[in-house]
């Protein structure tokens, strides 16, 4: 009889564990191509939806921006798309960040680099995000919840002469 009501308050409890774990969303990204080498294409997808987002490219090897920041406003499906002229042959390696207007925080980086993308629109290095604190704590609700159920699954041992 106890082992039931012990099940019964494990199931529950891994219910309430489930109701407290954040709902996953759609990871941003960004994408960095080139049709031409001297026009940068910038798409991201997945933002805040009609949010003014600022974006900011720099030259990895420089470390210096190759474009003063500029501010757009993402579509009612979190996106946008912006041309930036650019000569790729002065900057072979970008990088570039998308940072929330209203607070500062960054949303998404993205590296486009000529030598892995030799500027055609079909080779894109896209960076869609990390759900490293996420994975993290889904792992240890799952580790938790079964240590439970296996404590509670274990009957008091007496053995028999």
């Amino acid at each position: 009889m106890r082992s039931k009501t012990l099940a019964k308050l494990l199931l529950v409890l891994a219910g309430l564990i489930i109701l407290t774990v954040p709902v996953a969303r759609a990871a941003e990204t960004l994408v960095l191509t080139c049709t031409k080498c001297t026009e940068l294409i910038v798409n991201g997808k997945g933002l805040p939806k009609s949010q003014e987002v600022r974006v900011g490219v720099v030259d990895v090897k420089t470390g210096q921006e190759t474009t003063s920041q500029f501010n757009l406003t993402t579509d009612a499906s979190g996106a946008f798309s912006k041309k930036i002229p650019m000569d790729l042959g002065k900057h072979p390696t970008l990088e570039s960040t998308v940072w929330r207007k209203d607070n500062g925080n960054v949303l998404v980086v993205a590296a486009h680099s000529r030598f892995t993308a030799p500027c055609k629109p079909e080779d894109t290095l896209a960076f869609t995000g990390s759900h490293t604190p996420l994975l993290l704590g889904m792992g240890l609700v799952l580790l938790l919840t079964g240590g439970l159920l296996l404590r509670g699954s274990r009957r008091a041992y007496t053995p028999v002469h």
